[in-house]
């Protein structure tokens, strides 16, 4: 099955109750093993931002799996979004550099960071390095990872992990639960349920 398949089955559409607000100024990350909820969850996070008259940008290694008519469904204005492919042969560092090139440009207001199709955690210098520009420009970094409830975090300044999870309460009718994992400055944060229609043939 070719990737663009696998997210135009799994990506759902928003629903009334909102994707919970991330605070500027932070590192968060949205983790999990459930691809419905994560990319659900940041397209909601996306589309919010957007209507809240922020720049959005959304970066990913050259052959991962976004698939922009999912993103154009669930909300998101495709014209107000930048994606930015890194070439394999740059690795990791590469997704990294241009995160940290984009944020420190202070043009974006919500960086999104794929790191589902990769095993990693940040370097330190390089997470202090997108902290930093996310306090300067009152901006959002957004890291998207493939990884259970019970192992660490991308990195240890992520502030607020977050890990939403799908649970079906109707044919083609979904609520998804955010779970905070990690709240390092001890914010007041619930735990919203978003409640979601699947997209057409997934029931």
């Amino acid at each position: 099955m070719n990737s663009s398949l696998r997210i135009a089955r799994t990506l759902t559409f928003p629903g009334a109750e909102p994707t919970p607000e991330l605070p500027p100024g932070l590192l968060v990350e949205f983790s999990g093993d459930r691809e419905t909820a994560r990319l659900s969850s940041a397209a909601s996070a996306l589309r919010r931002a957007q209507q809240q008259g922020e720049t959005t940008a959304w970066v990913q290694p050259e052959l991962g799996s976004l698939y922009p008519p999912d993103l154009a469904e669930a909300g998101v204005d495709l014209d107000r979004l930048i994606v930015i492919r890194v070439p394999a042969s740059f690795g990791t560092a590469g997704l990294s550099k241009a995160t940290e090139m984009l944020a420190r440009s202070g043009a974006f207001g919500y960086l999104v960071v794929d790191l589902r199709e990769v095993s990693l955690r940040l370097p330190p210098s390089w997470q202090g390095k997108l902290l930093g520009a996310a306090r300067d420009h009152g901006s959002r970094i957004l890291f998207l990872t493939s990884k259970s409830s019970g192992t660490e975090s991308v990195g240890s300044l992520v502030g607020l992990r977050i890990e939403p999870r799908r649970v079906r309460f109707a044919p083609g009718r979904f609520a998804i639960e955010h779970h905070v994992l990690k709240n390092k400055p001890g914010l007041p944060f619930s735990e919203a349920t978003e409640h979601r229609r699947a997209p057409w043939g997934l029931r």
